[in-house]
C-alpha cells in the first residue's frame, strides 16, 4: 500500500488548524506530497442581475487575491518541497472530487465539526458529498472524536497501533479485508473485526428465542471465518447482535481504544441496512478518526503523472 499524494481541504477556521498537526503526522509518516485545497463560492447573490450587477470585475479579482494570499501564508509542519496549494472556485465537494480524480490522489483527509442539527448539516454539505463521489479512501475526524489526537506530527511515530474494522457481509468484505491487513501492516497496528448483524434486538426480534438469535451470529461467525480464508487474513472478530450498528461499531471501538475505524463504502451507497447507511452517523459519534474505503477504487501508482489542473482550480505558487 502506498499513499504519495494526500489531499486536505481547508477552510481558514479553528477547527481546519486544529487538525493541522494529524495531518502533517500522516504526510510525513508516508512522505507523501500534500496538497492544500481551499475552495470558495461566490454567492449568487453577488452576481445581482444582468441589468444590475452587484459586483464587478475588479472587486472579484480583488477577493480572489486575497484568498490566495491566506492560501499561500497558510503554515503545516510539512516540508514545502511537498507542499502544494490549490485554489478553486465553485461548489466544494464537486471541486474536491474532480481533483482527487484528475490528480492521483491516494487519501483525502478532511475534519467536520459543529454541533448536532448544524453538524449535520455542515457534514451534509460538504463530508456527505465527498464520500458518495470520491473514489479514494477519505480520511475523516471530527471535532469531539479522542484516540489518534494525542499522536504528533513525527515522522517516525505510527499514528494508528489499533484498527477497528466494521464488516459487512458483501461482495465488498474480501477487498475489504485485504485493504485492512496492507494498511495495518504500514503502520504496524493490530485489527479487530467488528458485524453487528441489522435490526437484530428486542423490538425486531421479541417473537424469536434465544435459539434463533444464536443460528444467527453462528451463521455469520462461519461466513466471516470464510471470507478471512479466501482475504487471507486471520483478525480477531466479534459478531454483535442485541443493539444498533452505529452505536455498537462506536463503543465497540472505544472499548478497544482504537485510533481507527475502517469502514466499507460500497457500489450502492444507500442501501437499506448496510453499515455504510450508517457511515455518516458513525463519523459523528465514533470516538476515534473513520476511514472509508471504496471497493471500486484502483490505487494510483507513484509513477502517474497528475494532469493540469482543472476549470475552476488555480495551484498557487
Amino acid at each position: 500500500m502506498k499513499i504519495n499524494r494526500i489531499l486536505f481541504p481547508i477552510d481558514f477556521s479553528e477547527h481546519s488548524r486544529a487538525l493541522n498537526q494529524k495531518v502533517a503526522a500522516l504526510a510525513n509518516f508516508f512522505g507523501a506530497k500534500l496538497t492544500l485545497m481551499h475552495v470558495f463560492e461566490i454567492p449568487g447573490g453577488w452576481y445581482g442581475t444582468i441589468e444590475v450587477p452587484i459586483i464587478n470585475t475588479e472587486y472579484f479579482t480583488a477577493f480572489a487575491d486575497a484568498v490566495r494570499q491566506r492560501l499561500t501564508e497558510y503554515t503545516i509542519d510539512v516540508p514545502e518541497s511537498r507542499v502544494e496549494r490549490v485554489l478553486a472556485e465553485g461548489d466544494a465537494a464537486r471541486q474536491i472530487a474532480h481533483h482527487v480524480k484528475e490528480h492521483a490522489i491516494d487519501l483525502v483527509v478532511i475534519g467536520t465539526h459543529g454541533h448536532g442539527v448544524l453538524r449535520r448539516l455542515l457534514l451534509g454539505s460538504v463530508v456527505m458529498k465527498v464520500l458518495h463521489d470520491v473514489p479514494c479512501p477519505v480520511w475523516t475526524y471530527h471535532q469531539h472524536g479522542a484516540g489518534a489526537d494525542d499522536y504528533g506530527a513525527d515522522a517516525a511515530k505510527s499514528p494508528v497501533s489499533t484498527i477497528v474494522c466494521s464488516l459487512e457481509l458483501t461482495e465488498e468484505a474480501v477487498p475489504l479485508l485485504r485493504f485492512t491487513q496492507d494498511l495495518a501492516g504500514v503502520f504496524g497496528a493490530e485489527v479487530h473485526l467488528v458485524h453487528v448483524i441489522p435490526g437484530m434486538n428486542a423490538t425486531s426480534y421479541e417473537y424469536f428465542d434465544a435459539a434463533f438469535e444464536a443460528d444467527l451470529k453462528d451463521a455469520a461467525e462461519q461466513t466471516i471465518a470464510k471470507l478471512q480464508r479466501e482475504a487471507a487474513t486471520d483478525f480477531p472478530s466479534v459478531v454483535l447482535s442485541d443493539g444498533s450498528i452505529v452505536q455498537d461499531v462506536a463503543e465497540f471501538a472505544q472499548e478497544k481504544h482504537a485510533d481507527l475505524v475502517v469502514i466499507g463504502r460500497g457500489k450502492a451507497q444507500l442501501t437499506f441496512g448496510s453499515v455504510r447507511t450508517h457511515a455518516y452517523e458513525i463519523i459523528r459519534y465514533a470516538h476515534c478518526p473513520l476511514l472509508s474505503y471504496s471497493a471500486g477504487h484502483e490505487h494510483q501508482t507513484a509513477g502517474t503523472t497528475p494532469p493540469g489542473a482543472s476549470r475552476g482550480e488555480r495551484e498557487v505558487a
